[in-house]
């Protein structure tokens, strides 16, 4: 099973697009409530440069990515995807789990939601929009990360049971605002998928052994794939970005 990502030479520019207003919105939070806001980014931007450069050296994840005809080189790639994805939904799950503490949790759900689904539907439909014009299939990068490598699966196995425990072991006082923030991330990461699986740039693939090509699965499949992709693969993986600062005591 592969979580795949169909995009064009110019995804780059989109994604640089998407790091600039994340940092602007993250700069805004810690302006208008506290230091919290840049330990959460700089955390989240961390763990998921160690995500990705695993999946890169382990080759889970095949395809680069282009700033226009310009192929980024893997270490820029890694950091911008990174910048990108990390704090893109652990920044707004954190100002929600903050604000339901404070007992403003519609306010702050409904304001997260359309944050997230305004940045993920420019990123899908730009995607999209340039996968339209492409002029022939060579002009597209698909981009595959492999979910269901025996060794693959062993370590995430051990890496989530970790998370787990350090999850489990939080102060009792500090369960609500940190399930909180993990139910936000898993569901802004659920709605980011959910609107670009539905423009055509993100879905699930099975290898065929027999014709030796990639196929794409039924609903189904592919709502049971991307489930699990974020509600227990990137939500267990990210979380350190969470309770590491905790123990670390970087929360004030």
């Amino acid at each position: 099973m592969y979580s795949v990502r169909l995009t064009t030479n110019a995804h780059g520019k989109t994604t640089f697009h998407l790091f600039l207003f994340i940092v602007a919105l993250s700069a805004w939070l810690i302006y208008s409530f506290e230091i919290n806001y840049f330990m959460i980014f700089c955390a989240s931007s961390f763990v998921h440069i160690l995500i990705e450069t695993g999946l890169f050296l382990t080759k889970l994840r095949k395809g680069d990515m282009h700033y226009g005809r310009y192929k980024l080189p893997k270490t820029v790639e890694i950091l911008l995807r990174s910048m990108v994805e990390g704090p893109a939904f652990c920044v707004p799950a954190f100002f929600v789990a903050d604000q339901v503490v404070k007992g403003n949790g519609m306010l702050a759900i409904g304001t997260a939601i359309i944050v997230v689904g305004t940045a993920s539907f420019y990123l899908g439909w730009f995607d999209r929009k340039h996968k339209n014009e492409a002029k022939s299939a060579d002009d597209l990068i698909i981009s595959r990360r492999a979910m269901s490598k025996p060794k693959g699966i062993m370590l995430l196995a051990l890496i989530n049971s970790i998370c787990l425990l350090a999850i489990v072991f939080l102060p009792f006082e500090q369960h609500k605002h940190a399930f909180t923030y993990y139910f936000a991330y898993a569901g802004f990461v659920l709605l980011f998928y959910f609107i670009n699986y539905n423009l055509g740039v993100r879905y699930i693939e099975m290898y065929n052994s027999e014709t030796k090509c990639f196929e794409k699965p039924g609903l189904g499949m592919q709502i049971a794939g991307l489930v699990y992709d974020s509600a227990y693969e990137m939500t267990l993986l990210i979380s350190p970005a969470y309770w590491l600062c905790f123990y670390l005591g970087f929360f004030q």
